[in-house]
């Protein structure tokens, strides 16, 4: 998630992020951007893709990282 809260911490990559309108779009966002290596990929493909409940919980938390940087 640090990786995930350094990207969002751009506000360039906040405005791309916010224009994606597909769930799985916003995923693919972060997993082919640049700062993303191989193994924070992998990392967070196990511990919040897998699963429907895990991967709205993934997206709601980077929700409330964009809330709490934009206050």
């Amino acid at each position: 998630m640090n990786k995930v809260q350094l990207i969002l911490e751009s506000p360039t990559e906040r405005s791309k992020y916010k224009k994606i309108n597909s769930e799985d779009d916003r995923l693919a966002f972060f997993c082919n951007h640049f700062i993303m290596d191989d193994m924070s990929v992998r990392l967070i493909k196990r511990r919040y893709l897998l699963s429907k409940r895990h991967r709205e919980a993934f997206i709601q938390s980077i929700d409330e990282i964009i809330e709490k940087l934009e206050r």
